[in-house]
């Protein structure tokens, strides 16, 4: 496997009222953010050189990113669409890739900034790692062969698999970054995942409910402690531009934890789109895994469970998990952006009839098991 590390210099029911708007923080303007960031970096002693060029970066739905090129450092900023509860998510992302840093591909940490009055909610600033960001459609700007994504494909799984093999204790990190798996807090986390179902719930999208009492109710009693990236996709790696099967780094680690490493492969057929799938899985695909050269899913599976030898006991479980946790994301994707007028608003126009198809696609899959 061709990985390369970047170095570190220091994640239909009964119709209800739609969930009321969330505020956003609001950033400041591009020109008055340069400004604030730039000052709170020197005051941290950090000699940026002049002053960036400023960039939003496209992708990313819970987040806003920005680019920041100044004449010494090339950095990425990255804060949380609210500013209310954003420190700790930020401060943990931010702890989490400094310690894997000595392990795995993952972008350097510069620094965290607790002060939502610079950038409009609490960030952190790291190294931007240049290279190839696949999107929905498209590699990036780069044509693959079909060699060229094959091997790209198989590089993505064994990065993950690379990822589920290390040691969480190695990394020095307290309970309150990455907490102890246990069936309780698996119950907990999807008991609170249907109290979001319950706010984000329209008369558009299907009732989850028994989906997630089916989870609930069935949690398996042993839990792994391997870590997990929990939101892997080809749109969350850097790929280097001059060998595009290569990954230079990781990305977003806002909802990385420990439990069961097939939770992720689960996570990962979620967001899988194979040419002959139903048109409303390709109309909202994430990432180019339709592309020729590109593993089925089922081939994906196969070489997880040959690499690994992990046990299938709870396989058809992580998959009704991955759907689950997928058909969540996209109820609160139409609500915020279909309904409320997001930027996506004609992209998520539509997508509450995918999600009636998913939701049907995974109740016979949870009759089977």
């Amino acid at each position: 496997m061709a990985v390369v590390p970047y170095p570190n210099p220091l994640a239909c029911a009964q119709p209800v009222e739609p969930a009321p708007r969330i505020a956003a923080a609001s950033p400041p303007q591009d020109a008055v953010l340069a400004a604030t960031v730039t000052r709170w970096l020197r005051e941290q002693g950090v000699d940026v050189g002049g002053w960036p060029q400023l960039q939003r970066l496209a992708g990313g739905m819970s987040h806003l990113t920005y680019r920041l090129r100044y004449d010494t450092h090339d950095l990425v900023l990255r804060r949380p669409l609210q500013a209310l509860g954003g420190l700790q998510r930020m401060r943990r992302e931010f702890l989490l890739q400094t310690a894997l840093a000595a392990h795995y591909p993952v972008p350097a940490m510069l620094r965290l900034c607790a002060d939502p009055a610079v950038a409009g909610a609490p960030f952190y600033l790291m190294a931007h790692v240049p290279g190839l960001v696949p999107r929905r459609r498209s590699f990036a700007d780069t044509a693959l062969s079909a060699d060229q994504a094959r091997q790209a494909c198989t590089n993505f799984l064994d990065t993950l698999i690379q990822l589920h093999r290390i040691d969480p204790r190695a990394l020095g990190l307290s309970d309150t970054v990455l907490a102890p798996p246990s069936a309780h807090h698996l119950r907990k986390l999807l008991t609170h995942w249907l109290g979001r179902h319950a706010r984000l719930k329209t008369w558009h999208t299907p009732d989850l409910r028994a989906m997630g009492q089916w989870l609930i109710d069935r949690a398996p009693a042993r839990q792994p402690a391997c870590l997990l990236h929990n939101d892997w996709r080809l749109d969350n790696l850097v790929f280097d531009r001059d060998c595009p099967s290569r990954i230079r780094a990781v990305l977003d680690w806002e909802f990385a934890g420990l439990g069961d490493p097939l939770m992720d492969l689960g996570i990962v057929l979620s967001y899988w789109i194979e040419p002959g799938d139903h048109p409303l899985m390709r109309r909202y695909q994430w990432q180019p895994s339709h592309l020729p050269g590109m593993p089925s899913r089922d081939e994906l599976v196969e070489r997880y469970f040959t690499a690994t030898g992990c046990s299938d006991r709870d396989w058809t479980y992580c998959q009704v998990f991955g759907w689950f946790r997928y058909l969540l994301a996209l109820q609160e994707l139409h609500l915020r952006h279909a309904l409320q007028g997001g930027e996506e608003k004609a992209f998520f126009t539509g997508v509450w009839a995918l999600i009636h198809y998913l939701h049907w696609k995974c109740r016979a899959l949870m009759r089977r098991g």
